[in-house]
């Protein structure tokens, strides 16, 4: 007897895996920021365009612009396919390396992206909220986010989008020292006494008509003033303010400082002195008793 045995063998191509290019264009900047506020947050847009909350921009440093990505598929045919950008993660913390930290999320990605044979790259835009809080301390500001690109034909790949921010250290002001013209006997008046920066008084018109008291000194104004390190800053001092008591109102004028109004630099620790001085008219016959007043300084990144 004799069997016939037959068979049958069947033999599949195996599917090629599809691999893409991801890469990032630019990363996503949220600038330099100053904070006017103990928290709050900054949100870029896909376009670029900046919202802030509890922030003001810095005049220099960095400045904040929306991520970008490119993806390349590969194998495509002619017609278009959907590129689908997920991120893989919901929120990220950036930190500065010395403690500070932001937390970035609502991450937002243009949408309806296709590529096709004839167009095999899509390029995307990333935007964000940053959001800080009295745990953000000054510095420069790193972190990422992941980026998964997939589409049918053109293939997968993933991405690591760098975030970056820097915060600068909130600008501050405090009177260390109070302007004081110190104790003058008025024998006659229409005297101008003035205390000099470095709190040195004399009598610049009119001596006849007063008398400085020398127990009674008098001494200039002083400011902290801190900010962050290395920074130019702009001081405004007031052109003229008053005098107040029981006689007639004094002019206080000729205001000056050092350093100078105009520009200075803070330190490398972000600190300042300013000294202030001025010039007080001295009325006629003025009345005696204490007299006061008030001057403003203005002090501006």
């Amino acid at each position: 007897m004799r069997v016939v045995c037959g068979f049958v063998l069947c033999v599949f191509a195996a599917a090629p895996v599809r691999a893409a290019t991801f890469t990032v264009v630019k990363n996503l900047s949220f600038g330099t920021q100053v904070p006017t506020a103990t928290s709050g947050s900054a949100v870029v847009a896909l376009n670029g365009n900046i919202t802030r909350t509890g922030l003001t921009a810095a005049p220099s440093g960095t400045t904040h612009y929306a991520g970008q990505v490119s993806f390349t598929g590969t194998g495509l045919g002619t017609v278009a396919n959907v590129v689908n950008m997920t991120f893989l993660n919901s929120s990220v913390v950036l930190s500065n390396g010395a403690g500070g930290t932001v937390s970035v999320s609502n991450f937002t990605i243009t949408p309806n992206l296709q590529i096709s044979l004839l167009n095999p790259t899509a390029v995307a835009n990333i935007g964000a909220t940053m959001t800080f809080s009295s745990a953000s301390t000054p510095g420069n500001y790193t972190g990422s986010v992941q980026i998964r690109g997939d589409s049918a034909l053109g293939g997968t790949a993933t991405v690591t989008l760098p975030i970056t921010l820097t915060l600068w250290r909130t600008l501050g002001v405090s009177q260390t020292r109070a302007l004081n013209f110190g104790g003058v006997e008025a024998t006659g008046g229409n005297s101008l006494i003035t205390v000099a920066p470095s709190g040195t008084r004399t009598i610049t018109s009119g001596a006849g008509g007063v008398r400085l008291i020398p127990s009674m000194p008098g001494t200039s104004g002083a400011f902290a003033i801190t900010g962050n390190p290395n920074t130019s800053i702009s001081i405004s001092l007031p052109s003229t303010t008053t005098l107040s008591g029981p006689g007639a109102v004094m002019r206080l004028e000729n205001f000056v400082s050092s350093p100078a109004a105009g520009t200075a630099t803070l330190d490398a620790s972000g600190n300042l002195t300013l000294n202030v001085g001025a010039s007080l008219n001295i009325n006629s016959n003025q009345a005696t008793g204490t007299y006061n007043g008030t001057y403003t300084v203005v002090v501006n990144y």
